[in-house]
């Protein structure tokens, strides 16, 4: 944490006015190259895993001897189709935000990420997304707050070693809120290299969309994530 007592990955844009047009245009050139990268994975390599799942298969049966050898590179194949799917899902912006960001998230993650494993004894709450649902978001505010809230929740399941998680939203006069926190391991901003892939790409999100993005200590234990749009969250000095 800084002097101040703010996080040491707080983030404002960088210039003001026609930069934030420029920030945007470079958020849906990347949004548009992570569509492609979809469409490659779905038409190019699918095919391949697909093809290569049926003969292991088909020679399974030809050669029961074989059928034990064979497993293994089953298993891959399977594990590489399995990994396919998510990244395709991950990098596939939802095709209706008519309900915003954090709903959209919410069934994402519940379909992919908090299936898993590693989410199995983690306690999740979603609060006031009825409420969310009701503001007239920015579609760079919905782009970033989708992209953020999945790849903090991701970083929490991986490794914040937590049982319990909450993202809410919360609004005033003036704004709102995005809040992911856990009861984890907890985040030293000082010691956290912010060359760290994940942390990275939130800051980015958070700049191209005129969003403050926090990172810090949560209220009791382990990490909070904020969200805010710039022009209602306090200032830095």
């Amino acid at each position: 944490m800084t002097p101040d007592g703010e996080s040491a990955f707080d983030q404002a844009p960088d210039q003001p006015g026609a930069a934030e047009t420029d920030d945007s245009q470079r958020m849906r050139a990347f949004e548009a190259e992570r569509q492609t990268i979809v469409g490659e994975l779905h038409d190019d390599l699918l095919p391949y895993l697909f093809a290569a799942a049926g003969s292991l298969a088909s020679l399974q049966r030809q050669h029961p001897e074989l059928k034990s050898k064979l497993d293994q590179p089953a298993q891959w194949i399977d594990q590489a189709r399995e990994i396919a799917r998510r990244i395709m899902s991950g990098a596939a912006l939802p095709s209706n935000f008519s309900s915003g960001p954090l709903v959209a998230a919410k069934e994402f993650l519940e379909s992919v990420v908090l299936t898993s494993n590693d989410a199995k004894s983690l306690s999740v709450q979603w609060m006031h997304l009825d409420a969310s649902a009701q503001l007239n978001w920015q579609e760079t505010h919905s782009i970033a707050v989708y992209r953020i809230v999945c790849e903090a929740v991701r970083n929490v399941v991986r490794h914040a070693d937590a049982t319990e998680l909450v993202i809410s939203w919360q609004a005033n006069e003036t704004g709102w809120t995005v809040s992911i926190q856990d009861n984890g391991v907890g985040l030293d901003g000082q010691s956290v290299s912010k060359s760290s892939h994940g942390i990275t790409l939130m800051r980015e999100r958070a700049n191209a969309a005129g969003l403050r993005l926090t990172i810090g200590a949560g209220q009791t234990t382990g990490t909070e994530v904020t969200v805010t749009p710039w022009n209602i969250a306090a200032q830095p000095e």
